[in-house]
């Protein structure tokens, strides 16, 4: 009986061993853009969730080789728009070119806070990551935004778009980040062209937990703001 008792402790400590390697090496995919016409919104995403919307704010967008090709076309201050610069900038928000997707993330089984946000991409010119800021609200009162360029990666360097593929690898929570999101934009305050071919998050922290409280994870970050609070007068002139 003893010896059957050691044979199952062994085969369950086994199980566990593997269950904690596989969680360890898990990949959660937001979108990897196969087979599918940017312009028009399938009820899922490529991971079974719901797609809850996509937005194309000021860009063309199309498919290319199984990516999306984003054509960023942010608005110039027009004063027939705008009364005054100011009010633009305050309005960066609605003028600047955006894509993005909402993706029910919760609802994924064992879904949990990452501590990296994977991200192939390249750029027609090379050093989008200037004119780029990401930003997102894992729930509706709280918003998180940076510049592209401005992001942390694994080896503790800043993001640098090529021509070539790259696979990013951002640390979220050196980027001010939380480790998870059901709403991920990407948007450009200067006209730039981009390449997506897969996003993804990996290296679980801790498990999500959603209740009516709102959303509970092992891993915060303190708010950033909407797009707009950053200083994007500033950031345009950085380019002239």
């Amino acid at each position: 009986m003893k010896k059957f008792l050691a044979i199952i402790l062994s085969a369950v400590m086994l199980f566990a061993v593997a269950a904690s390697a596989l969680a360890e090496g898990e990949v959660f995919l937001w979108d990897n853009f196969d087979d599918r016409d940017p312009n028009s919104k399938p009820e899922f995403a490529p991971n079974g969730a719901n797609l809850w919307w996509d937005n194309w704010a000021n860009l063309r967008a199309k498919n290319e080789d199984g990516a999306i090709k984003i054509d960023y076309r942010p608005k110039d201050f027009d004063p027939e728009d705008y009364d005054t610069e100011e009010e633009y900038f305050a309005a960066a928000g609605d003028w600047m070119g955006n894509w993005g997707e909402a993706v029910n993330m919760w609802a994924l089984d064992g879904i949990s806070w990452c501590k990296y946000l994977n991200i192939r991409i390249k750029g027609e010119a090379g050093g989008e990551e200037k004119k780029m800021i990401m930003d997102w609200h894992p729930e509706d009162s709280k918003f998180y935004a940076a510049r592209f360029s401005d992001l942390v990666l694994a080896d503790g360097s800043h993001p640098v778009i090529t021509t070539d593929w790259q696979d990013l690898v951002i640390d979220l929570e050196a980027s001010g980040f939380p480790g998870m999101t059901n709403a991920f934009h990407l948007r450009a305050f200067a006209k730039c062209v981009i390449w997506l071919d897969e996003i993804s998050f990996s290296e679980a922290v801790a498990p999500i937990e959603a209740t009516s409280e709102g959303i509970l994870g092992g891993m915060t970050a303190p708010e950033t703001g909407k797009p707009a609070d950053l200083p994007i007068k500033d950031f345009l002139a950085e380019l002239e």
